[in-house]
């Protein structure tokens, strides 16, 4: 087969989901399948060649201004991947995904275009080519207050659009698969649901004591993701007099780990206004070794979300052996099953209860630190990439 693969999202200097995603299952993909031919398409950006990471497909600093340039990436990419190949496209036209890709596809005529992303170019699918997209969520239907009009009418386009036009959709669990039968009246026949997988840390359990006591919470800075209920839990742990509910912590502190999202600003000065707010440290977008020095630091990991499609960071987290805190919602308390304390995501007290009793009881933590370990090796992309071949072929 001829797979063709839209991986723009890896020209975001951004970490995002989506963007950890859309590298992890395209190296899965090049490890697992030396039979079919990949044409990963992507917009033109200038940057450094010499800076790309083709280890970890990370295109976010490629320069594709040349051809030369063009040519020395697809022979080092194939110096991995034999059968990859780049497809960068020579238009600097704005919203690339639906203008410039669908002509990169009639004229390649694929097998099968995979869309890591709920959207789907501007043009009538040809017959002859299978279209697979991704949906990640459907929060911006459940939660509209947390999205701005523009957002949720363009999420709710795009997303409708992909779900007609696909011959498969994949959902990262079974709850964003009964999200998308529920509002968009899709046949279950057409859905399947392929978790992600997680790349592994070598630490393994974390120490029954900690260096020191930090709460890290990794994801976008938006309303969903309930950091203002994660502030307020927080300034629980750390109030004078100490909450009958929670044993007081001098020394902690909240890490936020995240790029800002939509609806941010009330986030932002929640944390501001905090008598804590020396404490609470936002660090913005950082790398991926950045971002694994938190894990390794971190005492409690905590996700309160109201709604995730799937929640990687926490699987992160637990490869980590860092004992996770997360709502009791959606796909999360799916993949934790009993390897996480869930909490009441709209109770900050409950928030706090649960992550005091990690920092205050060392055998407690051990457990589950040892649980999330456990949990965390039944992900792996190897096998997200081995159930997506299936859906290709």
């Amino acid at each position: 087969m001829k797979i063709a693969i839209n991986i723009n999202e890896l020209t975001l200097r951004q970490n995002t989901g989506v963007k950890v995603y859309t590298r992890e299952i395209a190296k899965a993909l090049g490890k697992i399948d030396r039979e079919n031919e990949y044409y990963l398409h992507t917009s033109r950006r200038d940057g450094d060649l010499s800076r790309l990471d083709l280890s970890r497909l990370d295109l976010s600093r490629l320069d594709l201004s040349r051809l030369c340039d063009e040519s020395a990436i697809n022979r080092r990419l194939r110096g991995n991947f034999k059968n990859f190949k780049l497809k960068p496209s020579k238009s600097r036209l704005p919203f690339w995904t639906y203008l410039k890709l669908p002509q990169e596809i009639k004229r390649d005529q694929p097998d099968v275009l995979f869309m890591p992303i709920q959207a789907t170019p501007f043009f009538k699918k040809p017959k002859n080519v299978k279209l697979v997209v991704t949906v990640h969520d459907l929060a911006f239907l459940l939660f509209p207050n947390h999205f701005t009009q523009k957002d949720k009418f363009l999420l709710n386009f795009h997303t409708k659009r992909a779900v007609k036009m696909a011959d498969k959709i994949i959902a990262p669990s079974e709850a964003t698969k009964k999200d998308l039968v529920k509002f968009y009246g899709i046949s279950e026949n057409k859905i399947k649901v392929i978790w992600h997988g997680v790349i592994k840390s070598e630490l393994g359990s974390k120490a029954s004591e900690p260096s020191s006591d930090l709460i890290l919470f990794v994801g976008s800075i938006q309303p969903r993701k309930n950091i203002v209920g994660l502030i307020e839990a927080f300034e629980l742990l750390r109030q004078d007099p100490p909450s009958p509910l929670c044993k007081r912590r001098n020394n902690l502190k909240l890490v936020i780990c995240g790029g800002r999202g939509w609806m941010a600003d009330e986030t932002y000065k929640k944390a501001k206004e905090s008598k804590f707010s020396r404490e609470i440290i936002f660090t913005g977008s950082v790398s991926d070794k950045e971002r694994d020095e938190l894990y390794k630091n971190a005492s409690v990991f905590a996700l309160p979300s109201f709604y995730e499609g799937f929640g990687l960071p926490v699987l992160e987290a637990m490869s980590y052996g860092v004992p996770c805190v997360v709502g009791d919602n959606s796909s999360l308390s799916e993949i934790v099953g009993d390897s996480a304390l869930l909490v009441d995501a709209n109770n900050p007290n409950d928030i706090a209860k649960k992550i005091s009793s990690l920092l205050s009881n060392s055998e407690l933590r051990k457990d589950f630190s040892q649980r999330g370990l456990k949990n965390a090796e039944k992900f792996t992309w190897k096998k997200t990439a081995e159930k997506m071949l299936e859906v290709f072929e």
